[in-house]
């Protein structure tokens, strides 16, 4: 089970249907949704089934989707988390995103690094992340926390594809 990681400026807990409609702002917001690869606009009921999906991923194992909350408040600001997580070959990608009032403050820099802290108890050691090839602030957020970019690795989203070893 997961713990909940409470950090200096936000904690980390599993996604739950309380944190739907903050999330469908976040999600929909031009400038999150631009870098996404989800079909926008999505509707209440999208966000809603994203998050059941999420809940029922967790269970069976191949999904962990975290919201970050505002210590001081408990306003959602993003969520971060893993998918395609493979406990035998102990790998998983992981994905975030953040509601650009909050851009530029270090806060996803801190939320990766506290949740990459607890990645040896989850049992992973390889971390891959797919990101827009024009969300050059993410790229940078990345390198910061040592990924590196697998070189002519790109999908047919125009996205490019990093990796970390744990």
């Amino acid at each position: 089970m997961f713990k909940t990681i409470t950090l200096s400026r936000v904690t980390l807990r599993l996604i739950t249907h309380k944190h739907g409609a903050a999330l469908f702002g976040i999600l929909n917001h031009p400038l999150v949704s631009q870098y996404n690869d989800y079909q926008t606009p999505l509707s209440q009921q999208q966000v809603k089934q994203l998050i059941q999906n999420d809940i029922s991923g967790y269970y069976e194992g191949g999904i962990l989707r975290l919201a970050i909350e505002h210590n001081s408040n408990g306003q959602l600001l993003g969520s971060c988390g893993l998918y395609k997580i493979n406990t035998d070959k102990q790998t998983a990608f992981i994905g975030f995103e953040l509601h650009p009032d909050f851009w530029q403050q270090g806060i996803m820099q801190e939320v990766l690094l506290g949740f990459m802290a607890v990645m040896p108890a989850l049992q992973l050691k390889h971390l891959y992340a797919e990101v827009s090839t024009h969300n050059q602030r993410s790229h940078a957020l990345l390198i910061k926390l040592g990924f590196t970019p697998k070189c002519g690795v790109k999908n047919s989203d125009n996205s490019s594809l990093w990796y970390k070893l744990l």
